[in-house]
């Protein structure tokens, strides 16, 4: 895929199949060199918990906290952190967001695009528009 490494960039949906957060930690473990778990619509439920999941079986597979993988609750500081790892080479893969133009906190959605938070962190900006952004947040 390329000769340096894929840092991948991912969340997973909170009320929606919570198997399917283990299977997606195995999957990061195996295949990304590093992995930045982020918020993707958590909805109401608690977003570190979600990512904790994650994390939880990513460390089962062998992943280690700040060597293979991090947490970054902010998806635009998430993305922008992703950024700041790439060397020559690297591949960043942001994913589960696509094509979507919003992501939901409790019953709100505000506006987001993974485009836009790339182009912005490749300016040497992360795009702090989510609730996540402010230093007070708690989701």
């Amino acid at each position: 895929l390329t000769p340096g490494r894929v840092i991948a960039v991912f969340g997973c949906a909170g009320r929606r199949d919570v198997e399917k957060r283990v299977m997606m930690g195995h999957i990061a473990a195996e295949l990304a060199d590093m992995t930045i778990i982020t918020a993707e619509d958590p909805r109401t439920e608690n977003l570190d918990a979600i990512i904790a999941q994650t994390a939880e079986t990513m460390q089962a597979d062998g992943a280690i906290e700040g060597q293979t993988f991090e947490r970054v609750p902010d998806r635009g500081r998430a993305i922008y952190r992703a950024t700041q790892l790439a060397q020559p080479g690297d591949v960043v893969i942001t994913l589960g967001k696509g094509h979507e133009q919003s992501m939901c906190f409790g019953e709100v959605e505000y506006p987001w695009d993974d485009r836009q938070a790339l182009t912005s962190a490749l300016r040497g900006q992360p795009l702090l528009t989510l609730p996540t952004a402010r230093p007070e947040a708690d989701v």
